[in-house]
């Protein structure tokens, strides 16, 4: 503990909080205006982010006859929407009239998350709130001192410290991320479990845009991390005067309850892997070419990842793999310019098996059955020539029904599993990454690592 840094405070200070899991969190009031039919309509609410029966940002405003909101009514009878303007902000976004409940109407914006601040290029610092994120350590973690000598109390928090391309971000735990998680894990819901900071390096001023941009990376780079969407939310820019400059409210797509150690690259006991593959990812990230197939190849990884939702092995096996085949496309052919687009061609080119080898090898990443996959390693007839083929006639197999390729359960769920280990050693490779990683595919405890296998 000694040679963690000692605080008597957690270092990043919330801008909002819960008193308990799945509080609301509330913004204050606001003045709403909207247009219907040519009129404007305006009247005083309450702004607040509600986690109960789902998440979503409501604009809460009186609606009593004499309320000049009252004839919002009727969008709610149409199913209309609006424009909804924060008059005092000067920012407008589309809405809707979500429900009239005793003597209010709640608004709310179509999209999960709106920007509330006009654009700004005097930000000085940044914080987030993360939401829902495993109580991990590591290296950059900190030790909460609690009371006065001799009866001073230690508790050591998760802090993690990502430099890349000029930015620091740092991720730290609080003094109650232990109660919360645990919490997760018996109740669900939405919590905010740690909070996030980000500076320049050599504390310049950025731009409201150059923050949603990092921000949107950091999402899809702590979603990578832990195999599910993770809650980055509530950001806050402030000017170095202290003054808040940029708001976001509201909460972007994320999972609710508490991490499954067990399906995930990331291991919880090493938060340092964080800051290793980060400055990697968001290279990929900022490159113009890379940035839209990284998108689209995360969004169904993650979708395959998430069998809360009642998805099975055999939908994730189809999710994964089609983002495999975009990975390889985007790679062979784009960026390394391996083959022609021919090669991938739907008739006439090589077959999908074919092209996650291509994909695998260029990379250094093996393509064997690993030993640990019983089912999977076992076919009636002649095995499998490596798991490209596995997986391919796997999925080939639920995808058409003219296919005939029997197998057990256990095989299709080892069939999914690989095909996600396969993806987060692509993403890692892509990445640059060549420390250690969670490797799925061994029945593991949560601190064992290895080397990538191209390290």
């Amino acid at each position: 503990m000694s040679e963690l840094n000692q605080m008597s405070t957690p270092p990043i200070a919330p801008v909002y909080g819960q008193a308990r899991l799945n509080d609301p969190i509330d913004f204050g009031k606001v003045m709403v205006q909207c247009e219907i039919n040519g009129t404007s309509h305006q009247g005083e609410g309450t702004a607040s982010l509600h986690f109960a029966p789902k998440c979503r940002l409501h604009f809460t405003c009186p609606s009593s006859d004499q309320s000049p909101l009252a004839v919002l009514r009727a969008l709610f009878e149409n199913d209309g929407t609006t424009q909804i303007k924060l008059v005092d902000r000067n920012v407008s976004f589309e809405g809707f009239c979500s429900s009239t409940r005793g003597g209010e109407i709640v608004l709310a914006p179509t999209q999960s998350a709106v920007v509330v601040t006009p654009p700004s290029t005097d930000i000085s610092r940044a914080v987030f709130h993360l939401f829902n994120f495993p109580d991990f350590a590591g290296p950059d973690d900190y030790v909460l001192t609690t009371g006065e000598p001799p009866r001073q109390g230690f508790h050591r928090c998760g802090r993690a410290v990502l430099k890349a391309d000029g930015w620091t971000v740092t991720i730290a735990a609080t003094d109650s991320t232990n109660e919360l998680v645990k919490a997760l894990g018996k109740e669900g819901g939405y919590a905010v479990t740690h909070l996030g900071e980000i500076k320049r390096d050599d504390n310049s001023q950025f731009s409201s845009e150059q923050l949603e941009t990092l921000l949107t990376c950091l999402q899809y780079f702590l979603s990578f991390a832990i195999g599910r969407w993770a809650g980055v939310s509530l950001p806050v820019g402030f000017d170095s005067s202290g003054n808040r400059v940029y708001e976001r409210w509201g909460m972007p797509i994320s999972a609710d309850g508490a991490w499954n150690s067990s399906c995930s690259w990331f291991d919880a006991h090493h938060g340092e892997l964080l800051a290793q593959a980060f400055p990697g990812f968001l290279a990929r990230w900022t490159d113009n070419q890379w940035r839209e197939p990284l998108t689209h190849a995360l969004y169904w990884y993650l979708g395959a990842s998430d069998r809360r939702v009642g998805i099975g092995v055999d939908t994730g096996l189809i999710l994964a793999q089609t983002a495999l085949e975009g990975l390889a496309w985007y790679y062979c052919i784009q960026d390394r310019k391996m083959v022609s687009a021919s090669a991938f061609a739907e008739r006439g080119g090589i077959n999908a098996a074919n092209k996650l080898r291509l994909l695998a090898t260029s990379m250094g990443i093996p393509t064997a059955i690993p030993s640990s996959l019983k089912a999977l390693g076992v076919r009636k007839g002649k095995k499998w020539e490596d798991g490209m083929e596995a997986i391919t006639c796997i999925r080939n197999a639920l995808v058409h029904a003219d296919a005939k390729t029997p197998v057990t359960n256990e095989a299709y769920y080892e069939a999914w599993m690989f095909s996600l280990w396969f993806i987060d050693l692509v993403v890692l490779r892509l990445s640059g990454h060549v420390g250690k990683y969670a490797n799925r595919m061994n029945r593991r405890f949560v601190g064992k690592v290895e080397s990538v296998p191209w390290a």
